[in-house]
């Protein structure tokens, strides 16, 4: 049995749809590279902040005394919480409010959490500074304190917003950790 063959008709319009593929596609890679690119920066930023963070709360004590000239507790308090957002909101270039900050400290095995209004609104998470208790530095029988600082972030995500068509917030955050003296 012998096959007829047809006569081949032109076709037209398959590169201009190849093309059109193509091009969203490059358009898709596009957009998530910049996007990627966009959330380094600003975790950069956040680890950049968190670090210097925690080193002025380890420092505090040392360098800082209350009114009446003794030294300061190692244990955080809400006023700590406080300066921390207002140091913190400098270093991002934010509103005080919208800073999402915890600051955590382990002394003596009694743990402090204390978490800005903002960071229960994001609901940040990233364990607790329980985790980190391997890291306490041991001397002569004595424990350190241990601080952490955690900063959240919510931005917009290019490519979440192009391809889910959802919700097209995402939270950024970074911890520091830090034994004190």
């Amino acid at each position: 049995m012998m096959f007829k063959t047809k006569p081949r008709i032109a076709q037209q319009g398959s590169f201009a749809i190849e093309l059109a593929f193509v091009l969203v596609g490059l358009c898709m890679i596009f957009l998530f590279s910049t996007d990627l690119s966009h959330k380094l920066l600003v975790r950069a930023k956040l680890d950049r902040s968190s670090f210097a963070l925690v080193n002025v709360l380890k420092e505090r004590t040392r360098y800082f005394s209350d009114d009446n000239g003794d030294v300061l507790d190692f244990d955080v308090t809400t006023q700590d919480l406080t300066n921390m957002s207002i140091v913190a909101s400098r270093m991002l270039n934010i509103d005080q409010s919208q800073v999402a900050i915890q600051i955590e400290s382990l002394v003596n095995g009694v743990e402090t959490h204390l978490p800005s209004q903002r960071f229960g609104q994001l609901a940040c998470s990233g364990g607790g500074i329980e985790d980190y208790t391997d890291l306490v530095p041991v001397e002569d029988g004595v424990s350190h304190p241990l601080y952490r600082v955690t900063l959240c972030e919510e931005h917009d995500s290019w490519f979440e917003s192009f391809t889910n068509g959802g919700n097209p917030k995402i939270t950024i955050a970074s911890s520091s950790v830090m034994p004190g003296r």
